[in-house]
């Protein structure tokens, strides 16, 4: 039976941040103070997760997004990924750096992973180095094909326009469309603490579409009322080109989704400070009904939107999304 909060919006998607550790320190993500990393005994382990996702799953939950951090970094994410699978999940995939993905690929196609999103900001190697700190982009490359070749498809890049930074580069990675049916996913710089002026750096969506429509005829795909996603094709070519505007284009009205941090807190919306534990609970004997409540009790308070444009006090600016799993 479908799950439908209190704004009649059908709720099947969980985000899972397992980890909050990064091998990499990008620009527009980390923070900008040093942050501590939760200790090992913060974080849920796999049998916590997976618990979680079979009480979900029970209401209807279809798909999980696993994220981070970068989820590569922690030891059993091939374990984790077959037994979220096992659960029933229909569509399960990750978001990664690409920087450990190669040599994983296909394990974790074997295990159950369905696909992959990789980060990707920039297509120019002495950039990739200066916007990650420490990244090698040929690792990337060498991520993307070994994806294909195991069948993590489609392939989608998620690119972060950054006025200043790599925002010239916006046609070229448009232009790997035409030959690729990679899906170029281009995400509003969204509003997090860091060294970086939000509002001067963002780049919205209108501005991006009068850029990549220079290369051709932008047709707009079917919308189906799910995910942040507003996708467009230039005319002849093979691969999508998408567009995530959380804040100048708010899909709020649409969101499907609640989001499960690293230390075991459920978050009904990503920029609400309301957090459900059930870490604690768990670890103190919970049982399957008391967990299934908790469950319920999040979706039962997820707000009807973020409220950024309107400035409303009871939402707030994360410090880090590697620490809520973005």
């Amino acid at each position: 039976m479908p799950l439908i909060d209190s704004f009649e919006r059908h709720i099947d998607y969980l985000r899972i941040s397992i980890t909050d550790k990064c091998n990499l320190r990008c620009v527009y993500c980390a923070p900008s103070k040093p942050q501590r990393n939760f200790k090992q005994s913060e974080i849920l382990t796999l049998d916590e997760i997976v618990r979680f996702v079979r009480i979900a799953y029970k209401h209807g939950l279809i798909k999980v997004r696993i994220t981070g951090g970068e989820p590569l970094l922690r030891n059993d994410i091939v374990s984790l990924i077959s037994e979220i699978k096992k659960t029933g999940i229909r569509d399960l995939s990750m978001t990664t750096n690409g920087i450990m993905l190669a040599d994983a690929a296909q394990k974790l196609k074997m295990a159950g992973l369905d696909r992959v999103n990789i980060s990707l900001d920039t297509l120019n190697p002495d950039k990739y180095r200066d916007m990650t700190k420490m990244g090698n982009i040929n690792q990337v490359w060498d991520a993307i094909k070994e994806a294909e070749r195991a069948g993590l498809s489609p392939i989608k890049l998620n690119v972060v326009p950054i006025r200043g930074i790599n925002d010239e580069e916006v046609l070229k990675f448009a232009s790997l469309t035409f030959d690729k049916d990679y899906h170029i996913r281009f995400i509003e710089l969204m509003p997090v603490r860091r060294n970086i002026d939000w509002r001067r750096s963002c780049i919205t969506k209108e501005e991006l579409m009068e850029k990549i429509s220079k290369l051709g005829d932008l047709i707009q795909l079917e919308f189906r009322g799910k995910g942040p996603s507003r996708n467009y094709r230039i005319k002849g070519a093979k691969g999508i080109i998408g567009f995530i505007s959380p804040v100048s284009d708010c899909f709020c009205d649409y969101c499907n989704r609640l989001r499960l941090t690293a230390d075991g807190k459920v978050r009904p919306c990503l920029f609400s400070d309301i957090e459900i534990d059930i870490k604690t609970p768990m670890r103190h004997g919970i049982s399957d009904k008391e967990l299934e409540s908790l469950f319920l009790s999040a979706v039962a308070v997820k707000p009807a939107g973020h409220y950024l444009n309107k400035r409303d006090k009871s939402f707030s600016v994360p410090a880090s999304m590697s620490k809520i799993g973005g």
